[in-house]
C-alpha cells in the first residue's frame, strides 16, 4: 500500500470517527433530556434507571445538576 493511500485510509477512518462521536453527544444529550421530562413527570430515578444504562444515583446527580429534584421513592435496600 502506498503511503498516499494509507493517509487517505487514516484520514476516512478519522473523520468516521468524529461523526459517530458528535452523534454519540447528540444522543446522549438527547436521553438526558428525555429523563429529565420524565423526572419532571414524576418518575423516580430507581423506574429511570431500569430503561436506562444508568445507575440511580447517576441518574440523581444528574438531575441535580440540571436543577431537577428527584421524585422520592424507589426500591432502597433497608437494614433491618
Amino acid at each position: 500500500m502506498a503511503a498516499e493511500q494509507a493517509d487517505a485510509k487514516v484520514e476516512l477512518a478519522a473523520t468516521r470517527h468524529a461523526k459517530a462521536q458528535a452523534e454519540a453527544e447528540a444522543a446522549l444529550d438527547d436521553l438526558w433530556q428525555a429523563i429529565e421530562a420524565a423526572a419532571r413527570d414524576g418518575r423516580t430515578t430507581d423506574q429511570l434507571a431500569e430503561v436506562t444504562p444508568f445507575t440511580g444515583a447517576q441518574i440523581r446527580r444528574q438531575l441535580r445538576k440540571r436543577g431537577v429534584r428527584p421524585a422520592k421513592g424507589g426500591s432502597r435496600l433497608r437494614r433491618g
